[in-house]
């Protein structure tokens, strides 16, 4: 008998049983299932604080090639990179 024959042959009742008895469960009520959130691979939520802001920058092809070569990431190494030189070489304001 396969998975899929076995559970066909159970009981609405005896997939809850086993649902609730199960230790990996963790959505088992109704109030557990209202709380949870769908993720989706490749998609990313909210941020918890948005920090940071979003813009359109014309940078050198060379720059970005290089960025991205360094694999996920690539444009918060672009911010902190940008961050470094602001410390070591702060902007004079008119």
């Amino acid at each position: 008998m396969t998975d899929k024959e076995r559970v066909s042959s159970l009981s609405e009742a005896e997939v809850e049983q086993m649902a609730m008895a199960d230790p990996d469960n963790f959505l088992k009520t109704d109030e557990d299932w209202a709380q949870a959130t769908i993720h989706r691979p490749g998609t990313r939520g909210p941020q918890k604080a948005p920090t940071k802001k979003s813009i359109a920058i014309r940078l050198s092809q060379d720059v970005v090639d290089s960025f991205k070569s360094s694999g996920a990431g690539w444009q918060s190494r672009i911010d902190e990179a940008l961050r470094t030189y602001l410390k070591e070489h702060p902007l004079k304001h008119a």
